[in-house]
């Protein structure tokens, strides 16, 4: 490594458990710096990531093992160009980041209720292994605002059975507003087919939770930045990019991509960029504001937040 690498850990605190993976509350991560530009470092070890100091070690012994790391570096490396120049990525970009579907992590009337105040259309909820109780509140949902979209993340808990009953609990009027089912269960190339044949939905990989499918067959991929390249994407491939629950600043990194995927030409659907209001609030997300469908830049040079940044109590790591 030509630079020295600078560290700041974190640890985000969410308000409810967000998936059916984690029952964990409090998510450990590490901002980095390098020369001018900041990246994030953020792992999932439920989802067969390294831990944390795994991925410092990475840097630290300058032997990149994992996308993660790789590209928490690259994107330091593209924000530092931009500083250097005095010129804010986002607010080039602000205008053409797709908007966001809400993501709940409890889908109840409270939560629907201010997610539509606050002007989404497109719901993304978590589902988990008691998947008929859920259809149950989609539906009820669905009575009070019918115009509703719909997308489900079960994470790969079901098995293929599962995923069947759970589509034959829903109702018709819910069926027909479901964008698709994301990992109902783990990835399999004829299996999934099956179920879209049976189910007549859309299945959504996230390629975080089939690690080891070099690239998933599927009607929508989900994209996670902060967890590869993201280079050899067809064109017409739909893509959903989401940040990977991780800090506000790779928030950016994810919001600046998924632009980038716009202006390349891609396929980009209502993609999951807002998910600072999983978390206890602090001053990176209020910079961010209240989450909603349209990104707002957090202001200033390359990804943002200069001066909060600035005051942050770096310790040198090589």
């Amino acid at each position: 490594m030509n630079q020295p690498i600078y560290v700041w850990r974190y640890v985000l605190k969410s308000r409810a458990k967000l998936n059916a993976v984690s029952s964990r509350r409090e998510f450990e991560g590490a901002l980095i710096r390098v020369g001018e530009g900041f990246g994030c470092l953020h792992s999932w070890p439920e989802l067969g990531d390294p831990g944390l100091g795994e991925l410092l070690g990475e840097l630290k012994g300058d032997s990149l093992l994992s996308g993660i790391s790789d590209q928490a570096l690259s994107m330091a490396s593209i924000d530092g160009n931009w500083r250097t120049r005095g010129a804010s990525m986002m607010g080039s970009i602000e205008d053409v980041i797709p908007e966001s579907h809400a993501t709940l992590v409890e889908c109840t009337l409270e939560s629907v209720q201010e997610a539509v105040s606050r002007g989404f259309s497109v719901l993304k909820v978590k589902g988990r292994r008691d998947y008929s109780e859920l259809a149950g509140r989609m539906d009820e949902v669905s009575h009070r605002w019918p115009h509703l979209r719909w997308r489900v993340d079960f994470n790969e808990v079901l098995t293929k059975e599962d995923a069947l009953c759970f589509v034959q609990c829903l109702t018709d009027a819910v069926w027909k507003r479901i964008d698709f089912i994301e990992d109902p269960c783990p990835y399999d190339c004829a299996l999934w087919r099956e179920l879209e044949r049976e189910t007549k939905l859309k299945l959504a990989a996230d390629q975080s939770m089939a690690s080891d499918v070099i690239q998933p067959v599927a009607d929508v991929l989900v994209v996670k930045p902060s967890r590869k390249d993201w280079t050899d994407i067809p064109l017409e491939q739909c893509l959903v990019v989401t940040s990977n629950m991780d800090h506000p600043l790779g928030q950016c990194f994810a919001a600046w991509r998924a632009a980038r995927f716009v202006k390349l030409g891609h396929t980009v659907d209502v993609c999951g960029l807002q998910t600072q209001d999983l978390f206890e609030p602090n001053d990176f997300s209020e910079r961010l504001g209240l989450a909603g469908p349209k990104f707002r830049s957090p202001g200033g040079t390359g990804f943002g937040f200069d001066d909060l940044l600035e005051k942050l109590p770096w310790k040198r790591l090589v």
